[in-house]
């Protein structure tokens, strides 16, 4: 057996494992949580890991376990929202392009990705901030603006593919609609490539809006939020360097085990993956 095919299912098993922990502990974390993470103890203020707070707690005296938990949800579920609104129209945009390939509206269709590719994405979220403030739903307003383009181009081009394909003729000569065999015939065989690249992009979406959270375009205090947690301890690193482990931790986990879902799914299927070993 080749070696990278021994490493797939668990590469794949580690991730889903991982993130299923994860996400147990976010979701429970009503339950799960230690403390109140709005609760605010002047005399408690800047701990060091205890037992009593095991990730220490921040200026306020708020425990950062409790509100790195917390703020999971807010980010896994703003970053899924995200994904969600990007997938569908990068499948729509991609449909479209490549099965009027040649045609006017493929020209434009391409031209609006190229703009959005060579449009930096930072540039937008402050624009979006500068003209509507800073919230949360304007940041993913904002990614979902530009997220889609990755899904429309790899989606025209597994259309594009797919058209050479004899199964494509067959349901042209036998009559099908266009919208019939974007629906039936191509939809399918994009679906496999674009949750891979969505299963990747889902890593980096959560650091993008941890990033935009950090600079105070996302969500505000004094709801948690990895990102906000961040920003709220950088000026208190080098007296209690702690603050920043609960969100930074959360962070990295969340990030690699998408990652290492995204390898599982890319080497289970991929067919040009699969034709390579």
């Amino acid at each position: 057996m080749n070696r990278r095919q021994g490493k797939r299912p668990l590469s794949l098993i580690v991730g889903v494992v991982l993130f299923g922990m994860l996400a147990i502990a976010i979701i429970g974390a009503p339950r799960l949580a230690p403390h109140d993470p709005l609760k605010q103890q002047a005399e408690e203020r800047l701990e060091r890991p205890s037992l009593r707070h095991p990730f220490g707690t921040d200026r306020f005296g708020r425990d950062v376990l409790s509100r790195a938990l917390h703020g999971g949800k807010q980010t896994l579920l703003a970053s899924v929202a995200a994904l969600g609104a990007a997938l569908a129209i990068g499948l729509a945009v991609g449909l479209a392009a490549g099965m009027y390939h040649g045609s006017p509206l493929d020209a434009l269709l391409m031209r609006i990705v190229d703009v959005l590719l060579a449009f930096p994405f930072m540039v937008l979220a402050m624009i979006v901030a500068a003209l509507f403030g800073t919230s949360l739903y304007h940041l993913l307003a904002a990614v979902v603006a530009v997220w889609w383009v990755s899904f429309a181009r790899l989606t025209r081009s597994v259309v594009l593919h797919a058209k050479n394909e004899g199964s494509f003729a067959a349901a042209k000569v036998l009559g099908a609609s266009n919208g019939t065999i974007m629906r039936k015939e191509l939809l399918p065989k994009a679906i496999s490539p674009v949750l891979i690249l969505a299963t990747f992009e889902l890593g980096s979406l959560i650091l993008s809006i941890a990033s935009l959270s950090f600079l105070g375009l996302g969500s505000q205090p004094p709801a948690p939020e990895w990102g906000s947690m961040l920003a709220d301890g950088r000026d208190h690193f080098l007296q209690a360097p702690h603050i920043l482990l609960g969100p930074a931790l959360f962070i990295f986990l969340t990030v690699l085990a998408f990652n290492l879902i995204g390898e599982g799914l890319r080497d289970r299927l991929d067919p040009y993956e699969k034709s390579e070993l």
